[in-house]
C-alpha cells in the first residue's frame, strides 16, 4: 500500500491532456499538452511535458515516489504508457455505471513505466479526479463536491462527493448530461464537422443571453436525451420545427437565440435540483468539470442555494485531471493534507520575468516587423501601460509564469478600455476574431467589486458571471453582456501584485475601476506560454504594444 510519496507525478491522458509535479503536497508545475503543440484540447500521452514539468521543479524521473494517474474509460486501454495489470487489481476499479460508488472502488494500485523508469502508481477514477483538483485547493476543512462534465470513465457524466479534510467520499453518480448536451447542441447548430465540441458549447452559452427560454419542453427533451442521440436531431426538437444546421452562426435565427437560452434555463434548474438533495444550510460548494466552467449556472447557485461560498478551481475542465489525481493520491489515498488555500494559478512552464531584451530577436521568427524595444522597469511599466490604455490602444500584458485552465488571468492577456463602446466589437472583429455576440471578462480589484457589481463576491479565476449595478451598465459597455452581466475577474494585491498596481493606476488616470482582460492567444489556439509564442501573436494581430517581461515592444 503506498503510504508516503514525497514527489508526486500527475498525469492525464486525453483531450487537455496535461501533467503535474507536486512535492510536499504542493503544486510546483502544471502543464497542459496544448501549450506544448499548440493544438488546442491536445489529446494523449506526452513525455515531453512529463520531462518539462520535472526540469522546471528541479526533478528528474528519478526523484518521483509515485505516479497518480487519470485517463481510461476501462482498464485496457492503451494509455500510451506501458501499464502492467494484474487481475488483483482489476477488482479495484470498477467498469460499470453503479449509481454509487464507495472510496476503495474509486482508484487502484498498479505500476507505471514513464520515462523508462516503472514507478509504483494509482490509476483514479475520472470525475474523483476532479472532485480532488477542486476540494483539496480549496481551503475548505469540509465541503460538497459536483464534479460535471460531458463523459468521463465508464460513461459517467456527474458525481456528488463530500470532502472532510483529507478523505474524499463519493455519495451519488447521476446521468446528468448538461456537458453532452451543450457540446452537441453547439456542434450541430454551428455545423461544426471538425474537433469535439469544445468551443461550440462555449458559443452557445454566450448566445443564451439574447434569447428567451420558450423552448423548456424541447431543451428538457434533449438534456434527457441527448446520450441516446445519433446523427440529427431534430427528432428531439418537435416544438421548435426544422431547426437547420448552422443556425447559431446567423444572428437572425431567433429559434436558434431561444434554443440556447432554453437550455440554459434548463441546465441551471436541473443542476439546481441535484444540489438541493444534498446542500445543507451554509455549506461550502466546490463545482469542477467541464461544465464549472458555465459562469451562469454558477451564478444561479450561489443566488439560489443557502452556501456559506462557492468554489471553482481554475483548471475544472480535465487540464485540472493530473493535479486532481495527484492531490488525491497525496490527501485521500495517503491521508494527509496539503494545506492549499486556494490555488496560485500561475504555475505554468516558462518564467518570462526571466527574459532579457537582447534575447528577443534571437527568439523572433524572420520577417518580424521594425519595432522598438525598450527596458522598463516595473513602475515605469505600469505608467507607460496606463498612458497607451488611457488613449483606447489594446495593449499585450505578458509576464510571469501563465495560468492554468482556459481563462485569461493577466499574465498572458490582451488589456483594453472597457469604457469605450467600440472596444468589444473591434476585438471580435479585428483581433480575437469571433462571433459579433461574444462577450468580454472585467478584470477588478477586489475592493471594488461591492461598488460595480450587486454582490461581494470572489471571482479570481473568472469563474463566475456577475451583475453590474446600473451605473456601470452604460459607463462600462465593452464588458457589460446584454443580460446586464460580466464575466467577473477579481484580483488581489497578494494573488498578482503587478496586474493590481495596473489596475490601481488605470483607475487613478481615468476613474475606470477595471480593464477588459481576454486571453492572449491567436484564434483557434491556446493561451501563449512561450516567449516566442507571445511575439508570434504580436506579429499576427494590429496591437502595437506588447509588455513581455521587462520590456515594451512597440511596432513602427
Amino acid at each position: 500500500m503506498i503510504t508516503a510519496s514525497r514527489t508526486i507525478l500527475g498525469l492525464y491522458h486525453g483531450y487537455n491532456a496535461n501533467a503535474c509535479v507536486l512535492i510536499d503536497g504542493q503544486p510546483v508545475v502544471v502543464v497542459e499538452k496544448e501549450r506544448h503543440s499548440r493544438v488546442r484540447h491536445a489529446y494523449g500521452s506526452s513525455p515531453e511535458c512529463v520531462q518539462d514539468s520535472l526540469h522546471r521543479a528541479g526533478l528528474s524521473i528519478a526523484d518521483v515516489d509515485c505516479v497518480a494517474f487519470c485517463g481510461a474509460s476501462d482498464i485496457d486501454t492503451d494509455y500510451g504508457y506501458d501499464v502492467p495489470v494484474s487481475a488483483d487489481a482489476r477488482t479495484r476499479f470498477p467498469a460499470t455505471l453503479g449509481t454509487r460508488l464507495l472510496s476503495s472502488e474509486c482508484f487502484r494500485e498498479t505500476s507505471l513505466r514513464v520515462l523508462d523508469r516503472v514507478l509504483p502508481a494509482v490509476i483514479v477514477e475520472h470525475h474523483v479526479a476532479h472532485g480532488a483538483c477542486a476540494f483539496y485547493t480549496s481551503g475548505f476543512q469540509e465541503s460538497l463536491v459536483l464534479a460535471f462534465d460531458g463523459l468521463g470513465d465508464f460513461g459517467r457524466s456527474c458525481l456528488i462527493m463530500r470532502g472532510e479534510r483529507t478523505q474524499l467520499d463519493c455519495l451519488e453518480s447521476v446521468p446528468l448530461r448538461i456537458g453532452l448536451a451543450f457540446r452537441k447542441a453547439g456542434t450541430h447548430l454551428y455545423r461544426l464537422h471538425g474537433g469535439k465540441g469544445f468551443d461550440a458549447a462555449g458559443k452557445l452559452m454566450a448566445l443564451a443571453a439574447f434569447g428567451e427560454p420558450r423552448y423548456l419542453a424541447a431543451a428538457r427533451l434533449f438534456l434527457d436525451h441527448v446520450d441516446r442521440s445519433t446523427g440529427g436531431r431534430d427528432w428531439l426538437l418537435p416544438e421548435m420545427g426544422n431547426l437547420r444546421p448552422g443556425a447559431l452562426s446567423d444572428l437572425d435565427s431567433q429559434r436558434a437565440r431561444d434554443f440556447a437560452a432554453s437550455l440554459q434555463a434548463v441546465a441551471s434548474a436541473a443542476t439546481l435540483a441535484l444540489l438541493r438533495r444534498h446542500v445543507l444550510p451554509g455549506d461550502h460548494l466546490c463545482l469542477t468539470g467541464g461544465c464549472a466552467l458555465n459562469v451562469i449556472i454558477n451564478r444561479d447557485l450561489l443566488r439560489e442555494l443557502p452556501l456559506a461560498a462557492l468554489y471553482v478551481p481554475p483548471c475544472p475542465h480535465d487540464g485540472g485531471l493530473g493535479l486532481g489525481a495527484g492531490l488525491y493520491l497525496r490527501s485521500h489515498i495517503e491521508g494527509r493534507q496539503s494545506n492549499i488555500d486556494g490555488l496560485d494559478p500561475f504555475l505554468g512552464l516558462t518564467d518570462l520575468d526571466t527574459v532579457r531584451r537582447s534575447e528577443l530577436p534571437l527568439l523572433a521568427n524572420d520577417g518580424l516587423p521594425a519595432m522598438t524595444i525598450a527596458d522598463l522597469g516595473r513602475e515605469c511599466q505600469v505608467e507607460a501601460a496606463v498612458r497607451l490604455l488611457v488613449q483606447g490602444e489594446v495593449i499585450g500584458w505578458c509576464h510571469g509564469r501563465p495560468e492554468l485552465g482556459p481563462r485569461a488571468l493577466g499574465n498572458r492577456s490582451f488589456l483594453a478600455d472597457p469604457a469605450r463602446d467600440w472596444m468589444c466589437a473591434h476585438l471580435n472583429k479585428r483581433i480575437k476574431h469571433r462571433e459579433p455576440f461574444r462577450p468580454y471578462g472585467l478584470s477588478l480589484r477586489e475592493e471594488n467589486v461591492p461598488r460595480v457589481l450587486d454582490t461581494a463576491v470572489r471571482s479570481p479565476y473568472m469563474m463566475i458571471a456577475g451583475t453590474l449595478r446600473e451605473r456601470w451598465r452604460s459607463a462600462l459597455p465593452a464588458v457589460v453582456h446584454v443580460d446586464g452581466t460580466t464575466r467577473l475577474h477579481t484580483v488581489s494585491r497578494r494573488a498578482n501584485p503587478l496586474f493590481w498596481e495596473l489596475l490601481a493606476a488605470f483607475e487613478a488616470a481615468s476613474g475606470v475601476p477595471g480593464l477588459l482582460n481576454t486571453s492572449y492567444n491567436l484564434p483557434g489556439e491556446p493561451i501563449a506560454e512561450t516567449v516566442t509564442d507571445c511575439l508570434r501573436v504580436f506579429c499576427d494581430t494590429p496591437i502595437r504594444h506588447l509588455f513581455v517581461g521587462g520590456q515594451q515592444l512597440s511596432k513602427c
